[in-house]
């Protein structure tokens, strides 16, 4: 068997500051799910995203440049071997061993961070929604309306409606992350950037629907990093823009989170529209 090393090619990447939390020397896993341009591994404690440049870094992995991808894809095979030692990912394939160093990647910090309430900001980030065509665009079915969505998660004040709520969100639809679980990220992550007096209790709802494991194993990865107060690139972005109160950004970023896969960017914005709206009134009364 051959080894073959990749770092050479590597110094473009990212990786995200959540890992050595969850990824430890000597852990090993499998290839768990291979994508056009990504891949996850299955380690023990932790489903490991590997993506290209062009693809917003998760809080769960590391992006490396594109053609480095595209050449590990062709190696890789479902259910081969990893190892993580001193730094580096072992991918044992049935040709040779490739390796990737994490080592000389740029650590990105993706700890949602936290934002003083202005009413009349949260105003026009909430006008800023207008751009996005819920209705048309988000990916459960027509029997559903956005509205109605946006209300349950606006009225669930207790654990048992808030319960009620997330059992009706968690695991519906299609698809690799479910629309539901993709509105539960959007909304937890708003209330976590804005310490939301009842976030606990909607925390510890959400942590007790996940014991279910009734939904995909990348849905699952991504609610536990927002527990965790861990999001994606591209969402931590969009909340430094409100945080900075960067009014010729908004759209923009709005409109990035939106492109992010084929209706999961829209779902999770009505997630985080909805907690917008619930701070809003919090914030009234």
């Amino acid at each position: 068997m051959m080894f073959m090393s990749l770092n050479h090619n590597q110094t473009n990447g990212e990786k995200s500051n959540m890992l050595p939390l969850h990824l430890f020397n000597k852990d090993h896993g499998i290839i768990n799910t291979m994508f056009q341009h990504s891949f996850n591994i299955d380690f023990p404690d932790l489903l490991f995203h590997v993506g290209n440049e062009s693809d917003s870094l998760s809080c769960t992995g590391i992006t490396l440049e594109d053609d480095v991808v595209d050449e590990l894809l062709k190696y890789i095979d479902v259910n081969d071997p990893v190892s993580f030692i001193k730094g580096k990912l072992y991918l044992y394939t049935k040709k040779e061993i490739r390796t990737i160093d994490l080592e000389p990647l740029k650590t990105v910090d993706l700890r949602i961070p936290q934002i003083k309430l202005d009413l009349n900001f949260l105003k026009k980030i909430i006008e800023k929604f207008n751009i996005i065509d819920f209705q048309n665009d988000w990916g459960l079915s027509d029997e559903y309306s956005p509205n109605k969505v946006i209300k349950m998660l606006i009225e669930s004040c207790d654990p048992e409606q808030i319960m009620e709520t997330l059992k009706f969100l968690y695991g519906r639809g299609r698809g690799l992350t479910p629309s539901g679980d993709d509105i539960i990220v959007g909304f937890t992550s708003v209330l976590s950037a804005f310490g939301f007096k009842q976030l606990t209790l909607w925390k510890e709802q959400v942590k007790i629907i996940l014991e279910s494991r009734a939904t995909t194993d990348v849905s699952e990865s991504y609610i536990q990093a927002v527990l965790e107060n861990y999001t994606s690139k591209k969402m931590v972005q969009f909340l430094k823009v409100i945080r900075d109160k960067d009014k010729e950004q908004l759209a923009s970023s709005l409109l990035d989170i939106q492109n992010f896969g084929h209706t999961s960017g829209t779902d999770t914005l009505l997630g985080m529209y909805a907690a917008f709206m619930l701070l809003k009134s919090k914030f009234i009364h």
